[in-house]
């Protein structure tokens, strides 16, 4: 079997003269959540849709479950789970009538699955899609994925319009997922308090490409914010080469930046005859730290 769920090299594609992923390389580990980040416009939800055989890359190779996604069969597609950004539902149909009729294109359906969601939820299956809240609708869409039993669950922005409870209970689901029956998923999402609570490994996109990729656990051990300040012969020519953002002030420098020794920071005081103080980050204050411009 892979080790990787997903795997991608030099892949790129450009719409309208613009390239929106540019030789993006990227490798998901089987059996692993991956938290996929971004702000709006860097390239996510293309390269989901390329993830899922929905559009085809300009350059590169994709292997989604060992093969390319231009190559699925019916049978490759029932392993892939995918709920989109904006996921579109026939809004006249009940939801106990759209399971059943999703459910005849999926061999292993999972019917259990779906009555276990509807409970824990609250979702009435009399109900039709049209009268649904925006948040309960993207629960059904999520049961969908879940119920044909995908190896590989590719969510794109899936807790959008869930208030913070569904939001927890809806992690959970995924968390149990994984534990139980040990699937790989991708997910998107701009709530990144949530990918920190479930994700293994964490990529952040920004102009099309990965700036980061790597398990989440390191990269909060290493990557800091650090004060640089009691500066004794002033700030001029202070650098750190590699920092992920750096603001300076008269009298102080306060810089992002992966901290790979402990005698980084002692080497820099000393060669700048200052002090510092380090910061610990979540997932959050890395991310903006990590997408900044430079200074």
């Amino acid at each position: 079997m892979d080790t990787y769920s997903i795997e991608t090299i030099n892949v790129s594609r450009t719409f309208a003269q613009k390239v929106v992923v540019r030789d993006l390389t990227l490798r998901v580990k089987r059996g692993s959540i991956y938290g996929l980040l971004g702000r709006n416009g860097a390239g996510k939800t293309t390269l989901i849709k390329m993830l899922a055989g929905l559009i085809w890359p300009d350059s590169g190779d994709i292997r989604v479950n060992g093969i390319e996604p231009a190559k699925f069969t019916v049978e490759d597609r029932w392993k892939i789970g995918y709920v989109s950004e904006k996921q579109i539902l026939m809004p006249g149909i009940r939801v106990g009538a759209l399971i059943k009729f999703t459910a005849n294109f999926y061999p292993d359906w999972d019917f259990a699955a779906c009555d276990r969601f509807l409970k824990r939820f609250k979702i009435d299956p009399s109900k039709r899609v049209r009268a649904l809240s925006q948040g309960t609708a993207r629960q059904v869409a999520f049961l969908l994925a879940l119920a044909q039993k995908p190896d590989l669950l590719i969510l794109d922005e899936p807790a959008a319009n869930l208030d913070v409870v569904a939001r927890r209970e809806f992690m959970d689901e995924i968390l149990q997922l994984l534990r139980d029956e040990g699937k790989t998923v991708l997910i998107s999402s701009h709530i990144l308090s949530d990918i920190e609570r479930v994700a293994d490994e964490v990529g952040i996109m920004a102009d099309g490409n990965l700036k980061i990729s790597e398990p989440l656990d390191v990269l909060k051990d290493t990557v800091k914010q650090v004060r640089f300040h009691a500066f004794e012969r002033g700030i001029n020519g202070f650098a750190i080469p590699g920092a992920f953002h750096v603001r300076k002030t008269a009298d102080e420098v306060l810089a992002t930046v992966r901290l790979n020794s402990d005698s980084t920071l002692p080497q820099l005081a000393a060669t700048h005859h200052c002090q510092y103080e380090v910061v610990h980050l979540n997932l959050e204050d890395l991310f903006v730290e990590i997408v900044s411009e430079k200074e």
